[in-house]
């Protein structure tokens, strides 16, 4: 039996569509597995990443990686770096490049080599693909429900690779994989998307209509709901007291925040301010003064003053962000950003990165310390070092030595550790 290993780099739809390749290469007879780098397996699938600079060299990296030990490998690479420079991966001794829709219909191409690869798919026929299992056999499925976004950043290259045009599943096609999920015995169901808030755009539906209906459908199941990358201004009254009611949607949120001084928030081309964030994150936590927040965060935008750094660390301290995914600002080919004057040198955006790192540290820990004897509701998924690991509602990783039943275990969280808490199962 022929052996494939799949690897991921970047977001959850890309790991939700490098599972459904997965289950097309089981179909075919192969062995799978996630992540292995040895080159020890007969083809590499690579879902590439186009997000920075950092993730283009680390998948040239691991391509030239796998082809030194073992030359007899099919290295296929696809996915939005592939849409945006196919060459260089080629170079790299990639021996199948697929673009985002050739990668929906592995099974045609994966016994070829070269580049296959149109550029603008979705002008033409493509959907949303699903998958059936979950990614790595955990109690956890990604959903995908939207692909495509209409934004334009200045600085993202993610509408090259993804598409302007919006293509979403219906509210009926969701409900639907939900309940699927559910009887299969799935405990949480993630929601992604390129960008979630045209989900359903084109269609009479929408994002807000989604989450009631889902509400309405599965409130009483034994189920978690979350989801992925919104932007701020996608939050409003209705939205936030369903979340914090309801019993079967996470009491988190993910903000694609990327920064929070309105001054190189317009920039950016985001469409909303500083006062939007702070005016989201206060209804959300009206509910419940706990509510939980993490963000994606860029330093070292275009013009980014001291004066605009300190609006970012006083609002990550402000906010009380659970978590912060922090980059450098890496200026991607073809966008506005890249031509912008006022470019912040490397040395200072290193400087700013590190006491960002620092202060969300100190936030977090300070978050983390309301929930000091609290009792939450966790799902265990896997094993580190003779601990039990798992997220609760308030996506908050915890670890704990004992675990009493598969799924949901109520705990009380006993201390606080850089890495999350140590929690007792009740």
């Amino acid at each position: 039996m022929k052996k494939i290993s799949l690897i991921t780099f970047g977001c959850k739809m890309n790991q939700a569509e490098t599972q459904k390749i997965s289950e097309v290469f089981e179909d075919l007879g192969f062995s799978t597995c996630f992540d292995e780098k040895d080159g020890k397996s007969d083809f590499y699938f690579i879902n590439t990443c186009t997000v920075t600079s950092e993730a283009e060299r680390k998948i040239r990296q691991l391509i030239r990686r796998i082809k030194r030990k073992n030359n007899s490998s099919k290295i296929i690479a696809g996915g939005c770096y592939v849409h945006t420079d196919a060459e260089s991966i080629l170079k790299s001794g990639a021996d199948l490049i697929l673009g985002n829709h050739e990668k929906k219909e592995i099974q045609k191409y994966y016994n070829k080599t070269g580049i296959f690869l149109d550029k603008s798919y979705w002008l033409k026929e493509d959907k949303v693909i699903v998958p059936e299992r979950s990614y790595g056999n955990r109690t956890r499925i990604f959903l995908p429900i939207e692909e495509g976004c209409l934004n334009a950043c200045s600085y993202c290259r993610i509408i090259f690779a993804r598409g302007t045009k919006i293509r979403s599943l219906t509210i009926h096609d969701v409900l639907n994989n939900i309940k699927k999920y559910i009887n299969t015995g799935y405990k949480e169901i993630v929601l992604t998307g390129i960008n979630m808030e045209y989900f359903g755009y084109g269609l009479n539906e929408n994002l807000e209509k989604l989450l009631f209906q889902i509400e309405k459908n599965f409130s009483k199941e034994d189920v978690r709901i979350r989801l992925t990358s919104l932007y701020p201004d996608s939050i409003n009254e209705n939205i936030s007291k369903l979340l914090n009611e309801s019993n079967i949607f996470e009491k988190h949120v993910h903000f694609s925040m990327q920064h929070i001084s309105s001054n190189i928030l317009k920039n950016m081309g985001r469409r909303y301010s500083e006062r939007t964030i702070y005016k989201s994150v206060e209804m959300l936590r009206k509910y419940n003064e706990l509510f939980s927040i993490t963000a994606d965060l860029i330093v070292g935008f275009p013009g980014e003053t001291n004066k605009d750094f300190e609006i970012l660390l006083k609002g990550v301290n402000d906010l009380k962000l659970l978590k912060t995914h922090s980059f450098r600002f890496s200026p991607r080919p073809f966008t506005k950003a890249e031509r912008m004057k006022k470019q912040i040198p490397s040395e200072i955006k290193k400087q700013r990165i590190k006491i960002l790192n620092k202060e969300s540290l100190k936030t977090s820990k300070k978050y983390l310390e309301n929930f000091q004897n609290k009792k939450v509701k966790v799902l265990f998924e896997s094993k580190e070092n003779n601990f039990y690991c798992g997220y609760d509602e308030y996506y908050i990783y915890h670890y704990s030595k004992d675990v009493l039943q598969k799924g949901f275990n109520n705990t009380i969280i006993k201390s606080v550790i850089p890495e999350g808490v140590v929690s007792n199962v009740l």
